[in-house]
């Protein structure tokens, strides 16, 4: 209880002033004089930490809940703030060990029940074996809605990855995830996943495509939650002379329902998920960056509360303090 009434009184200012506050005391903290040499302890942690902080603000057409399926047909803008902590460490023998927390809150201004805060953490271990590096993977997310909690899951996951010549890069993936939704139990479910990924390089990772694939079986509480999906992505990347980085994605993901009473006419449900999303990454100097994001999605279903196509754009800018 002492945690949640924390989370609500962080909630009442907007997340992107708090981002900046601790940015603004994190880099002083930080910053060394040019004339210090650095320490081999700053050295090592230099080498194995990277940390940012980023605010901004974000426009939704419709202010949804997917795990929900809850669509309001309201628009929202929205306060956004975030801090992303990322720990990686080579041991002498060869294996790596990382870890990594991330957390993200929202704040919306005329709809504050959906003001989100996001928690999520996750450590990994990997070693190379010939050709192929082998990563073993542990994470997990809480997530809170208008200020009580909405969510909570579990990962794990075994990857293997690796070179296949100088311009592909290849990556596959087990995984097997629980989650909890306190709001709804009867959505609470377990999603076995696999999924690969490619990568080509043009100009190595200044200017390359991806393509990945997904295949997942979710198994609810209740069967009518049920399904198997299968999700395409395309992504292209390419740095732009001096001045910023281009991402442009589609993703399509199709989900067929497996209980014929998946809807509230005869027949199973079926949503087909298309999203076209553009990024522009600009560097202001050494540590800070600006982001602007564009995203269109275009969801279809024979569940009319969830067939809509909606806009976001969100405009952040980011603090590299380590």
């Amino acid at each position: 209880m002492k945690r949640l009434s924390v989370q609500r009184r962080c909630l009442a200012l907007p997340p992107a002033l708090l981002a900046l506050l601790c940015a603004a005391a994190l880099a002083q903290g930080a910053e060394r004089p040019s004339s210090e040499e650095p320490s081999p302890l700053w050295r090592e942690v230099r080498d194995t930490v990277d940390l940012s902080v980023s605010a901004g603000a974000r426009h939704e057409d419709n202010l949804v809940v997917e795990e929900l399926d809850s669509v309001s047909r309201d628009s929202g803008s929205a306060w956004v703030g975030s801090v992303d902590l990322d720990v990686e460490h080579a041991l002498e023998a060869g294996p790596r060990l990382g870890a990594g927390y991330f957390m993200e809150q929202r704040r919306f201004e005329e709809h504050p029940r959906y003001d989100l805060g996001l928690h999520y953490g996750y450590g990994n271990l990997s070693h190379r074996w010939g050709p192929v590096r082998w990563t073993t993977r542990v994470d997990g997310s809480v997530a809170y809605l208008g200020g009580s909690r909405l969510l909570e899951n579990r990962q794990l996951g075994l990857q293997a990855s690796g070179l296949v010549n100088r311009s592909l890069y290849l990556r596959g993936e087990l995984a097997f995830k629980q989650t909890d939704l306190l709001r709804a139990p009867e959505r609470n479910n377990d999603d076995s996943r696999a999924q690969w990924a490619g990568y080509y390089f043009l100009d190595g990772t200044a200017h390359y495509v991806s393509a990945n694939y997904r295949l997942s079986a979710k198994r609810a509480v209740n069967p009518r939650y049920d399904y198997d999906a299968h999700r395409l992505g395309l992504l292209y990347t390419r740095r732009l002379p001096r001045w910023a980085t281009l991402k442009l994605d589609w993703r399509y993901e199709e989900r067929q329902y497996l209980s014929d009473n998946s809807t509230n006419e005869d027949g199973a449900r079926l949503d087909k998920r298309q999203r076209w999303r553009a990024r522009l990454e600009a560097p202001l100097g050494n540590r800070w960056e600006l982001e602007l994001r564009y995203e269109h999605r275009d969801y279809t279903s024979n569940l009319a509360s969830v067939d809509y196509t909606d806009n976001r754009v969100e405009a952040r800018l980011t603090l590299q303090l380590l």
